[in-house]
């Protein structure tokens, strides 16, 4: 919408024609000897004329109306018809006078200079000869003449020219100094701006083989365009090799321009990255590029189209540049608030580069005659715009160096973060494997204790059959049955010690549940313990607050509390250590105890809470501080609870919840117990046609019970593959309320 608004306004000035005047004598401009002539505006006079009129009459340009400059700068107005120039001399001074008459144009389609020489023109630069055209362009580097006059002589200078592209034309009278010193500086100026653009395209080049980043690439190209068009904008390339070609000069410029907002605007494509930060900018950048592309292949055959053809490319040209132009500093300024600051140059080259090239399109397209325009300006500005993008390369790259010094700083945390992390689960696999090894040997312990107490079985059961195959009169009837007691209640310890010792370092979840006179759990651990107690002279007291049956698995219940009391005889050292078990509301209660040193309270904490399951404190403690966290665990598989009451100085209270408690439970038979099993299956291993057949009949295994006498580790293992868990006869109506099988057991 802006560039359809622009063309239009453009459209409607470029036909406005200065204001005509009625014929009159010429002005004279008044010369002094030596001196440089006055700005020539207000003195200069000129006419719109036909195409190649031949000769011109002095009479008919003279009475015929002309019209004068309006403002400072010396500008006919829209380009496209040819323009007959009048300015009348006069030598002021007293003596003789010579200065040369420059035009400042080195690349026109049509020019002519003429003086009035008694009554008639004399042609004295004609470019229309090629060979003419070069010896004057060599000379002066712009269509100029030498103007020599005797004192009080006047002269009247005629300039006819036609030009496709601008009738911008700084004419001007200088004294010989004057002159070449302003060539001499202008040779200067351009020199220094090619120098420094070709440095510039010389150290992004470099950049490209050291980074590979292609917009060094661009901005190279970009930068050769540059250098091109600062050599062409002041005549160098006309003077030397197109003076009989104006149009093939015109087609050079406009491709250099084109060129130029081409590789700028994919300069800014890539190092921007539009078309992932910015996708609706990208597409106009791509637009202007391709329409800049499409002008480019056309501007080869420029002398070969028709007028209105040329015209139009001119103008198209100017157009893609100036909205190149206009529309990279909005980019930059975008780029420079979403990716950083350091891109604060990139916006003000463009924006500099852009405000030169709108008021210079306006001012040479003659919209506004009065404007002035120094196109020797082009070539600082556009430096100054190539050093602030490549200021803001160097810029983005520094950030991004130090970016990647954080990246890498980040990362070398990260690394002594894993090292450190790798360092703990070294200690903490030690820790396993010496916890694993302590626990084998006790369980050797416990396995060798077990079958030295079978030897004491044997010899209790041989005494009884010895006494029964007597069978003497007075035989002591009651002895043999305290023999034969002992001998059961023994056994049975001996069968929960090594079968817990054979499971507990297990972790698959699998348990065994049993009805078991709180006695069978507490009195095996007070025979286990009370000798190593003994032996550091402290007291071991065990109790049992009334009568009291759990439905628990017996031997993994017995590792844990195993695990409680290790850890009382471990950091106690005097005094002793209790275990207290009741019945409340349908819930045992254990409470161990002991008369220790106690932990500190966010020990304590870290341990209730579950976030630490070490109950050691002092890494220079021997053990691997494990036992709690083995013990809270098995408690939790088997549905109850684990916490630390109490830890002091004067000892720590550790209180154990199991649900599933009563003082007394009913025997019944499988087919009543798996009426009372929602959803499970119960079947009967020590049947093993049965068992067998409810399995292969569809029993989901997740779902499914055993129920057997055997509970050894052997049959536990094998019927871990098999079933959820296991149910140890006889079996008693309560079993259905422990919350493994889903029954409504009080909250623990």
């Amino acid at each position: 919408m802006r560039s359809l608004l622009a063309v239009l306004i453009f459209t409607l000035l470029a036909v406005m024609q200065p204001a005509r005047l009625a014929a009159a004598e010429l002005p004279v401009l008044d010369l002094h000897a030596g001196e440089d002539a006055p700005p020539l505006a207000p003195f200069v006079r000129f006419t719109r004329q036909a195409e190649n009129a031949g000769t011109p009459d002095p009479g008919a340009l003279l009475g015929a109306p002309l019209q004068r400059i309006e403002g400072p700068t010396i500008h006919f107005g829209p380009p496209g018809s040819q323009t007959a120039v009048l300015l009348k001399i006069r030598n002021a001074s007293a003596e003789q006078g010579s200065w040369i008459l420059t035009t400042g144009r080195g690349s026109l389609k049509y020019f002519r200079l003429y003086r009035l020489e008694g009554g008639a023109f004399d042609l004295l630069v004609d470019a229309t000869d090629p060979e003419a055209a070069r010896r004057n362009l060599g000379t002066y580097q712009a269509f100029s003449t030498e103007l020599v006059l005797d004192p009080a002589e006047e002269d009247v200078v005629l300039i006819e020219f036609l030009s496709e592209n601008s009738t911008y034309m700084p004419l001007r009278i200088n004294s010989y100094g004057t002159f070449f010193k302003e060539r001499r500086a202008n040779i200067s100026m351009v020199s220094g701006v090619v120098v420094g653009a070709l440095t510039l395209l010389l150290l992004n080049f470099l950049f490209f083989s050291i980074t590979g980043f292609r917009e060094f690439l661009w901005l190279a190209v970009a930068e050769a365009f540059f250098a091109l068009n600062t050599v062409h904008s002041e005549g160098y390339i006309t003077i030397f090799f197109l003076y009989d070609k104006p149009l093939t000069g015109l087609a050079v410029e406009d491709f250099i321009k084109c060129g130029f907002a081409a590789s700028m605007a994919q300069f800014c494509r890539v190092f921007v990255k539009t078309s992932a930060h910015f996708p609706r900018r990208d597409t106009v950048l791509k637009a202007l590029i391709w329409f800049a592309a499409a002008i480019m292949i056309l501007l080869p055959g420029l002398a070969y189209y028709p007028p209105e053809l040329r015209f139009l490319l001119h103008i198209a040209t100017w157009l893609v540049t100036v909205a190149v132009a206009l529309f990279l500093p909005f980019v930059g300024y975008a780029a420079m608030k979403q990716l950083g600051f350091q891109l604060w140059p990139l916006f003000v080259g463009w924006a500099s580069l852009a405000l030169f090239i709108i008021y210079a399109a306006i001012a040479s397209m003659g919209i506004f005659a009065w404007l002035p325009v120094n196109w020797h300006l082009a070539g600082p500005v556009g430096l100054f715009e190539s050093i602030m993008v490549t200021i803001a390369l160097g810029l983005n790259l520094r950030k991004i160096q130090r970016d990647k010094v954080v990246a890498d700083w980040k990362y070398a945390q990260s690394l002594t973060e894993r090292l450190e992390i790798s360092e703990r689960a070294a200690r903490l696999a030690e820790e396993k494997a010496f916890a694993m090894e302590t626990v084998n040997s006790q369980n050797a312990l416990l396995h060798a204790s077990g079958h030295d107490s079978r030897q004491v079985i044997l010899a209790l059961n041989s005494a009884v059959e010895v006494l029964k195959r007597q069978n003497r009169p007075g035989a002591d009837d009651q002895l043999v049955e305290m023999l034969e007691s002992s001998a059961d209640y023994l056994n049975e310890i001996v069968s929960t010690t090594i079968s817990g010792a054979n499971i507990a370092a297990s972790d698959s979840g699998f348990v065994a549940l049993s009805s078991f006179r709180a006695e069978a759990l507490v009195e095996p651990l007070s025979m286990m313990f009370k000798t190593p107690f003994a032996g550091k002279k402290l007291a071991l007291d065990v109790r049992v607050m009334g009568r009291v049956t759990i439905i628990s698995d017996r031997p993994l219940l017995m590792r844990a509390l195993a695990n409680l009391l290790s850890n009382s005889y471990k950091y106690t050292d005097s005094g002793g250590a209790s275990i207290t078990l009741a019945l409340e509301e349908g819930r045992a209660v254990i409470t161990v105890s002991d008369s220790g040193g106690g932990m500190p309270a966010d020990l304590v904490a870290a341990l209730n809470d579950g976030t630490a399951t070490r109950i050691r404190s002092d890494e220079n403690d021997q053990g691997t501080g494990s036992g709690f966290g083995s013990a809270r665990r098995i408690i939790e598989t088997l549905r109850g609870s684990l916490k630390i009451v109490a830890s002091s100085a004067a000892g720590t209270e550790i209180r154990v919840v199991l649900p599933a408690a009563f003082a007394s439970v009913t025997p019944v038979s499988a087919e009543a117990l798996q009426s009372r099993l929602d959803g499970w299956t119960l079947l009967d291993f020590d049947d093993r046609a049965a068992f067998e057949a409810g399995l292969k009949a569809g029993a989901a295994p997740d779902r499914t019970i055993a129920l057997t006498y055997d509970d050894t580790t052997v049959t536990r293992g094998r019927l871990s593959q098999l079933v959820a868990m296991i149910a140890i006869k006889p079996a008693c109506r309560e079993m259905a309320l422990h919350p493994l099988f889903g029954g409504r057991s009080e909250q623990v």
